[in-house]
Parts: structure tokens; sequence; C-alpha cells
């Protein structure tokens, strides 16, 4: 069980603990997905779809969900990550999405770090994450920043004319350089 000081209308010392994803999770992470504010309709539909291929045991091969919950199991967050085919010790970091609430007190960083740790302890090398570089993602690019992935690529225009992908790294195993 991991536990964070979390500030909370003031400074609040919660427990938060990270667990694998349930079905009993699923309307709440959806209304987390839902009431994301910089997410577009598609990429809510794209969340939310791959949620429920994972809960109904579709893509647990492909793509792993964790949960940030409360002291009453109530989700706060969740982060889904996945081996990135055909490389050997990479994986990818396709969502981490927080309740508006519970942003920028710790609960992303709880999610990469736990994540991390995994990962390196089986051997990972490397952990990509990608965003857009819309002015509405600066806090999401400044988050990657902060928890030390390195921003290795820009490319133009990909996502849309004015809106590059943003592509960063984290090297978490033995050929760290």
């Amino acid at each position: 069980m991991l536990t964070a000081d979390i500030r909370y209308k003031g400074f609040v010392k919660m427990e938060i603990r990270i667990r694998e994803a349930a079905q009993k999770d699923k309307e709440i992470i959806e209304s987390i997905i839902k009431n994301n504010a910089i997410f577009t309709d598609e990429e809510k539909y794209c969340a939310a779809e791959l949620l429920d291929f994972y809960l109904r045991d579709i893509t647990k091969d492909e793509y792993l969900f964790l949960c940030a919950v409360d002291e009453s199991d109530k989700p706060l967050g969740y982060i889904c990550y996945g081996k990135t085919p055909f490389a050997e010790g990479v994986y990818d970091i396709y969502w981490i999405v927080i309740a508006p609430e519970w942003q920028g007190k710790r609960v992303g960083k709880m999610l990469i770090r736990h994540v991390e740790n995994i990962l390196k302890n089986g051997g990972v090398r490397m952990i990509f994450a990608e965003t857009s570089s819309q002015p509405k993602y600066d806090k999401t690019r400044l988050f990657y920043e902060k928890v030390e992935f390195e921003e290795v690529s820009r490319l133009k225009d990909f996502y849309r004319v004015g809106d590059d992908k943003v592509i960063y790294v984290k090297r978490i195993g033995e050929s760290e350089n």
C-alpha cells in the first residue's frame, strides 16, 4: 500500500492506494474521463473504449490499467500503459487521467512512480509518453518534465496543422545514460 501527503483544502494527509482497475471502477473512471476539460470528444471516446476493452479482458495482454484510490476505494485517477510492440524492454504510457479536483496534488506522480517501479523491476529500459503541443496541454508537458521524462522529439503538425506530437522518454533500466 502506498501513501502520500495530498494537498487538499490546505494540507491533509490521507492514504492513497494504487491497484488494478476493476469493473466496479468503470462508472467513476468514465466520469473522470468525461469531465476532463482538455480532451476532445474523440479522445474521451477512445479512452473510455480502451477501458471497456480492458475490463472485458479483450486487451489485458496489451494494456494495463492502474487506479489511484482514496481511503474509501474511490478512483481519483488512472494510468494506462503497455508494452511497445516489437521493442525490447520498452513501454508506452497511453493515458494518465486524474479527476479535476485531484490534479496538481501528486496523484499523477504516484501513478507514474508506481509504474516506473513495476517496470524497472521487470527489466524495462525505457518508458515513452506523448502529448500535444497545444497550449491546453502545457500542464501535461510540464508534468512529464517534473517526473523526469525528457522531450526527445516533436513531430510538426502531426495531429493537425499547428498541433505537434511531443514525445518524451524516461530511461529506467540498466542502459540508462
